[in-house]
């Protein structure tokens, strides 16, 4: 069962083999997630090599993908035009950020099962997993709350599928506690001294 603990300004994340296989496969999943259209910038060329999708001079689709457009919102769901230009604006930032996050766990998940993070790769994994558990709400039918707690109640009728997608979800958001928490525990010592 996995661990998790404060060592000095460090955080320990301590995994058995098959935690950390299956957060490889489904970060490695979300990465290719991230990675999808980056050929639509223009001309057939990648994001990180296109200046006129960095600098935001080109349209950008919107999703299609319901759990990439859950991590890459419409600004305003109610205006189509505004949506567009937001979207043409800020989204190769902020897929960028994400995909940046992702790769920071992936290296850490590269390292072995004990993984001590530093301060600013906690939070680059706070953010991974954050966007994971989005992708995988949405894969669930997850919306709201209501959702969730109707999920929970018929978990015995739900598909094998479904029911070891839910395990990874409740797994993923047991991580993002405990290394929110030990973050925040670890200020407030810092407070008091």
């Amino acid at each position: 069962m996995a661990a998790i603990d404060a060592r000095g300004d460090d955080v320990v994340l301590r995994l058995e083999d098959n935690e950390r296989s299956l957060m490889l496969t489904v970060f490695t999943d979300l990465a290719a997630l991230l990675s999808e259209d980056d050929d639509t910038g223009g001309e057939d060329r990648p994001d990180s090599e296109n200046w006129e999708a960095r600098l935001g001079m080109v349209d950008r689709p919107r999703p299609e993908d319901p759990a990439l457009l859950r991590l890459l919102p419409d600004a305003d769901p109610d205006d189509e035009e505004r949506s567009a230009e937001f979207r043409r604006l800020t989204e190769f930032d902020l897929k960028q950020a994400k995909a940046h996050n992702v790769r920071m766990v992936l290296l850490g998940l590269s390292k072995g099962n004990d993984i001590t993070l530093t301060h600013d790769e906690s939070l680059a994994w706070m953010k991974g997993l954050n966007d994971l558990r989005l992708v995988l709400a949405v894969r669930l039918g997850i919306d709201t709350e209501e959702a969730q707690e109707e999920k929970y109640a018929r978990r015995e009728q739900l598909s094998e599928s479904e029911d070891l997608t839910l395990t990874l979800y409740d797994f993923l958001t047991w991580i993002q506690d405990r290394l929110t928490t030990t973050l925040l525990t670890r200020m407030q010592g810092d407070d008091e001294t």
